[in-house]
């Protein structure tokens, strides 16, 4: 093959491959591409209205759950802090909050930006019972547990009903040691 006819085969190839390796770079559809969360400054709200029925320590207030709600009736990030003690912290509420929108998190866009029901989120029909939970029914539909976390998980709290579940009452202070061997 003659030496003009190698390059202009080469620069073909050459063209050829940055070409497709731009066309791999730019995304498809940006806005399917970005995902989008309920507000994070209400969220304490629905933290706080969790809590009572979920974040326990014998439910998602523990290590062992890909949902994991920090709190003062719970799991805390502090090691030395005891559950029943003190309010949540900021950073407890941002842990929280960062394990509850990452659990589906396309699906939530989806919630947030195309006005899908909240309803088809697991985390929804679970605590509702529609879903196999190791916790059973933790909320009916139009309750008020189920008011706060789906007006939130749809872009505008429901305050009130968020503070009526918050305002049970706190578990009794119960001193967290090591469990004793025999």
């Amino acid at each position: 093959m003659p030496r003009t006819e190698a390059m202009m085969c080469l620069r073909v190839m050459l063209s050829a491959w940055v070409l497709g390796m731009l066309c791999s770079c730019y995304p498809q559809n940006q806005a399917q591409d970005e995902l989008h969360t309920p507000d994070p400054r209400s969220f304490p709200l629905v933290a706080d209205a969790l809590s009572p029925s979920c974040g326990t320590l014998d439910c998602h207030g523990q290590w062992g759950r890909n949902l994991r709600l920090f709190g003062g009736r719970g799991l805390r990030l502090a090691p030395g802090d005891n559950p029943a003690d003190g309010a949540t912290t900021q950073r407890e509420y941002d842990a929280s909050f960062r394990s509850l929108v990452g659990l589906e998190p396309e699906r939530l866009t989806d919630v947030l930006l195309y006005g899908l029901d909240p309803a088809k989120l697991v985390l929804v029909r679970k605590a509702r019972g529609k879903d196999a939970h190791k916790g059973g029914v933790q909320m009916l539909v139009g309750d008020p547990l189920d008011r706060c976390l789906t007006s939130w998980l749809s872009g505008s709290v429901h305050s009130a009903s968020c503070q009526r579940v918050s305002s049970m009452p706190r578990p009794q202070s119960v001193l967290m040691s090591p469990p004793v061997r025999e």
